[in-house]
């Protein structure tokens, strides 16, 4: 069934589903742009309108988890313990499809999108200290979150948040929320 009167996102999302659901029935790699769009409803010419493959659907999944989180973020000013906490509640919503991406070998894009965000920050770092301060939190976190994701996202958003306050340093703030 091929899909009419519907919006840009609305068929960004439908491509994202599809995929994700391809993607738990077989492996990444044989999934075919043809079984994508059948899946999703949607024309190819539409899928390649809004992507360029299936690692841009990936990105563009996990680029609006964290687009959502950074809105909700943006209405608090946490402490960095609940800042944690939120972000790992957040990512928990999505614990199937992250699970998905993480088993099918893609989380290396996690790191693209966290990349993204934070080197807007490194831009408006002053010294070369913080843009490789600002660096090296970008493989902390992406690593946090792959071990997280290794152990199926067992622990709770309360003691991944306990387990990142152990190797930060007592006065981190945290970079997107400046």
């Amino acid at each position: 069934m091929r899909r009419k009167s519907t919006t840009s996102q609305m068929m960004k999302s439908y491509i994202v589903e599809a995929l994700l659901i391809l993607m738990s029935e077989k492996e990444f790699q044989s999934i075919t742009v043809e079984e994508i769009v059948t899946k999703a409803g949607v024309n190819r010419s539409t899928y390649y309108r809004h992507f360029n493959g299936k690692d841009d659907v990936i990105f563009y999944f996990l680029d609006s988890v964290m687009r959502e989180y950074l809105e909700k973020a943006k209405l608090q000013k946490p402490d960095l313990k609940t800042y944690l906490q939120n972000i790992f509640g957040h990512f928990l919503i999505y614990k199937k499809q992250l699970l998905i991406i993480y088993h099918a070998g893609l989380s290396v894009i996690l790191l693209s999108v966290l990349e993204k965000y934070f080197h807007s920050q490194i831009d408006t770092c002053k010294s070369l200290e913080e843009q490789y301060k600002v660096s090296f939190y970008i493989g902390g976190i992406f690593n946090h979150f792959l071990m997280w994701f290794s152990r199926n996202m067992k622990e709770s958003p309360e003691e991944m948040a306990e387990y990142a306050l152990l190797v930060l340093p007592s006065q981190f703030v945290p970079y997107l929320t400046k």
